[in-house]
């Protein structure tokens, strides 16, 4: 993943990480995630679980969890919000570590890889490692959860069109509000890769620029068929495919949600 990410290093991306992310597309994904582990049971690991968004309604539903990332900043997050609930810091673990190449010593019911960290591993190389280690810490019988975006073609081969508007949400904690926007995306279809260059600004009350800065990410996607034979490669079991967090069935450009078992 050498120069594919700078996104979840530092700065306001990572604070106002849980503003941008478990909506639009993703609206619902943490009641889908506890929905499935109430099929499938715990201990669950989350791989990519960053500051803690999913892992903490795990852990004050009762469910044995352990978070693995590789950003320490994200990871700090997630540590500061369970030092500020004490009550359910015993259900859950966090390990900084690499999705491709990590070994907890254990195995568990669940692992679900959420909010689309899986397309930050971007050639098939690190997409298979990461899948057979996570095969490698499953129970036998166990549930994979995946989730990623449905390349939306239009998009990811077009020449030079412009980037979407900039996302404006208020923050909460600060009062500020914070301003994404989209400042360049290259395509290469080849790869099936977009990188993007991001800018954060915070703005406050009085309307005065705060902060600002630029960061970026490379996401790689992959199509629906392309996906089932990973999964078969690494050996699973593809039991659903979704569209969204309401159970739709499988749809153009928007989510694909998998629902597979380690055989």
């Amino acid at each position: 993943m050498v120069d594919s990410i700078d996104y979840y290093s530092s700065g306001l991306a990572v604070t106002a990480y849980d503003l941008f992310t478990g909506q639009g597309l993703l609206a619902g994904d943490v009641d889908f995630y506890l929905d499935c582990a109430k099929q499938f049971g715990s201990p669950v690991l989350e791989l990519g679980a960053g500051t803690g968004r999913v892992l903490l309604p795990f852990a004050r539903a009762g469910y044995e969890i352990v978070g693995l990332d590789s950003s320490p900043a994200m990871l700090q997050v997630a540590e500061e919000k369970l030092a500020d609930n004490p009550e359910i810091a015993a259900q859950a673990q966090l390990v900084e570590g690499n999705m491709i190449d990590f070994d907890l010593g254990r195995q568990f019911a669940m692992v679900m890889i959420t909010a689309r960290s899986f397309q930050h591993l971007v050639t098939p190389v690190e997409q298979r490692a990461a899948l057979r280690c996570t095969h490698q810490h499953l129970a036998p019988g166990g549930h994979l959860i995946l989730d990623l975006f449905d390349p939306y073609f239009e998009l990811l081969f077009a020449d030079g069109e412009e980037p979407a508007a900039p996302r404006v949400i208020d923050d909460p904690r600060s009062g500020h509000q914070i301003r994404r926007a989209v400042l360049s995306r290259k395509n290469n279809p080849m790869q099936q890769t977009v990188r993007e260059v991001l800018q954060f600004e915070a703005i406050d009350g009085g309307g005065n620029l705060i902060a600002k800065e630029e960061t970026f990410w490379t996401l790689r996607w992959s199509v629906r068929q392309e996906i089932a034979y990973l999964l078969e490669l690494c050996g699973f079991e593809v039991l659903k495919q979704y569209s969204d967090f309401s159970r739709s069935p499988p749809a153009y450009a928007r989510e694909q949600l998998w629902i597979a078992r380690a055989i």
